[in-house]
């Protein structure tokens, strides 16, 4: 079920990147479809993972994460 999507705080695409290559430790990072938002994205978001936004092709487009989190 879509709910609408609340603006999200972006974060540097290259550097959410560089935290999932380096295994950064305690960055979780969940991936989602352009525009998708549920209940599940937005408990993650409230947590402080990291949203990690994939377009069609599965390539990363953008990253979004709370506030303060990072």
């Amino acid at each position: 079920m879509n709910k609408t999507r609340p603006p999200l705080h972006a974060i540097s695409l290259a550097e959410a990147l560089e935290n999932i290559l380096m295994v950064k430790p305690g960055v979780i990072t969940v991936t989602m479809s352009l525009g998708q938002w549920d209940t599940i994205l937005a408990v993650a978001y409230d947590q402080g993972c990291v949203l990690l936004e994939l377009d069609d092709g599965e390539r990363p487009v953008a990253a979004y994460q709370r506030e303060g989190e990072q």
